[in-house]
């Protein structure tokens, strides 16, 4: 079973790890003690981690084996017609595009290409705290993982098996490492430090001060601060400064344009610009078309601040 695990993950592009159910509380555990220290600012957590901490997911614990795999994701560029009908272009971070979907589709290719043996399913758990102490991936300054070859454009999708894998491999299924592992380039480089644009990456510490980081207060709902939506800033939600410039990424940030363009009238509506009236059928068609099952964009703190920056130029 372990190698027909590895053909599949290395047919696809994809890197995988394995290791025993028991091994979820370390990570669970992290969470919870890194809470009551105080390392996170408790309304971030409240609005973004706490889930982490539901007693019930303590109990997929008890699954002979958890699966880990990473898969290469890249940046998509839409383009969005200004109200002067002037294009431009906005990027959607690796994973924002059809985010849900994918964990769903690995699931089912496994299972297919395993014959239905491993019966996997879907795994809620901090799934790059889980990466990096496996050793599948390692922790850069900027609090994202990294994976050997595909740097911190990833997806990560864990899944949860009945079915006992052994393995001798570090990135196969032995033991977790007491802490989480982190990139050695960061032990000097400063470049993420220096380009993000709301100093949520500091000195003080390793970990990101996440209530100060754009992607998760994009992510949110709510106004941003003034101050962040006057950020020049070119991705539609969230934030790719700290990965573009990270020396880690060289050579393996890839952008992908969609066939997708809202025109003047639809980007009017997505940035409240028009009535409350419902969306046309194109536009939610069309906003579907990027992995939404609703009109998710305009609902998001980025949409106050989204005409200023079309018009800005982004």
């Amino acid at each position: 079973m372990e190698h027909a695990l590895r053909e599949w993950a290395a047919a696809r592009g994809y890197r995988v790890a394995w290791f025993g159910g028991a091994g979820l509380r370390g990570a669970f555990d992290r969470i919870e003690g890194l809470r009551d220290e105080g390392a996170f600012e408790p309304a971030f957590f409240e609005s973004l981690l706490a889930w982490m901490t539901k007693p019930d997911l303590r109990a997929q614990a008890g699954a002979a084996s958890v699966i880990l795999v990473a898969v290469p994701r890249p940046a998509h560029v839409v383009t969005f017609a200004d109200r002067d009908g002037r294009d431009r272009d906005l990027v959607l971070p690796p994973t924002y595009l059809r985010y849900m979907p994918l964990f769903d589709e690995v699931l089912a290719d496994l299972d297919r290409a395993t014959g239905g043996r491993l019966d996997p399913r879907l795994l809620q758990a901090p799934l790059k705290t889980l990466a990096t102490l496996t050793g599948l991936a390692r922790y850069g300054k900027n609090n994202l993982a990294y994976v050997e070859g595909f740097g911190s454009f990833i997806q990560l999708v864990g899944l949860v098996s009945d079915a006992r894998l052994f393995g001798s491999d570090p990135a196969g299924g032995g033991g977790l490492n007491p802490a989480p592992a982190a990139l050695d380039e960061c032990r000097t480089c400063r470049a993420c430090l220096k380009s993000c644009p709301t100093r949520a990456i500091g000195e003080d510490r390793f970990l990101l001060h996440g209530e100060r980081c754009l992607t998760g207060l994009s992510e949110a709902e709510g106004p941003l601060p003034d101050s962040y939506g006057k950020l020049r800033r070119r991705c539609l939600i969230g934030c790719l400064a700290c990965q573009e410039r990270c020396p880690a990424n060289k050579g393996r940030v890839r952008f992908e344009r969609l066939a997708v363009r809202f025109s003047a009238e639809e980007t009017a509506y997505l940035a409240g610009e028009r009535g409350d009236g419902p969306p046309s059928v194109d536009l939610v068609d069309k906003v579907r078309s990027l992995g939404c099952t609703d009109l998710k964009i305009s609902s998001r703190r980025t949409r106050a601040h989204f005409a200023e920056k079309l018009a800005r130029g982004s």
